[in-house]
């Protein structure tokens, strides 16, 4: 946990002041500088930081308290509120947590893992390996042709890649990684044309590992990632409220 300095914020316009308070607080909760335990500063340094009074400090707070967002301790402040806290529930609270927790820690950590992943396979894949990765592929093909997202298939092909590394720790890490993102990859999965899409990816990464290329493979999985990372963050900002393309993208900002 940590205090949020006044300095995050900055002065509102005078029309619809505590819905631009609010809008604030959004922001920095998706954006990833607002964790939940985070304390904001106190009325007074935001009725100056806002350039408001106090009383549209209060009524903004008041607001964020009945959707979730935040909790008021007597004596202690104002800190942003957990995902277990009592009004989590509000869908808009918890979309807000969502990206802040899935969007951004998750996806980090698969723009790290998974091109690398891809890039061992590449190298280490057996022909065996290799066989029961395109017959998986071939099964979500059929499943996306009978109307269903290939879910299952999807999921079973990252498994495969980190499994065909020959690492059972990095095959670990991925299993862990991959149950993490269930609810994530189901919500991907539901957009239009995106099933298919993501087959079309696969089969991409699984050439480049029958290929032997390990930097194709890499480049293919990060463009993969960096997709679906798009299609996620861009679905919980419209939301929460937000606009498309504000939030900055993870595996844009790193070459892995």
């Amino acid at each position: 946990m940590h205090s949020v300095s006044q300095k995050a914020f900055h002065a509102v316009r005078k029309t619809r002041v505590s819905k631009e308070i609010i809008d604030q607080v959004r922001d920095l909760i998706s954006s990833g500088r607002l964790e939940p335990g985070d304390r904001l500063p106190s009325e007074r340094e935001l009725a100056l930081t806002f350039r408001v009074g106090r009383s549209t400090v209060r009524e903004a707070i008041r607001s964020m308290e009945s959707l979730g967002l935040i909790e008021v301790r007597a004596g202690e402040g104002t800190f942003l509120a957990g995902p277990s806290a009592r009004n989590t529930q509000d869908p808009l609270t918890a979309n807000l947590f969502k990206a802040w927790s899935t969007n951004f820690k998750l996806f980090e950590v698969r723009a790290v893992l998974e091109p690398s992943l891809a890039g061992l396979a590449a190298r280490r894949a057996t022909p065996e390996q290799i066989k029961v990765m395109r017959g998986i592929l071939a099964d979500q093909e059929r499943d996306i042709l009978r109307g269903e997202t290939g879910k299952k298939e999807d999921s079973e092909f990252h498994h495969l890649i980190a499994e065909a590394t020959g690492n059972e720790i990095l095959h670990n890490i991925a299993d862990s990684l991959m149950n993490l993102l269930g609810e994530t990859r189901e919500t991907s999965l539901q957009h239009s044309g995106r099933p298919n899409r993501s087959l079309k990816q696969h089969w991409a990464i699984l050439e480049a590992i029958e290929g032997r290329n390990p930097t194709a493979a890499e480049r293919r999985m990060r463009e993969h990632i960096r997709s679906i990372e798009r299609l996620i963050i861009s679905s919980s900002q419209k939301l929460a409220g937000g606009e498309e393309g504000s939030m900055p993208s993870v595996t844009s900002e790193r070459s892995v």
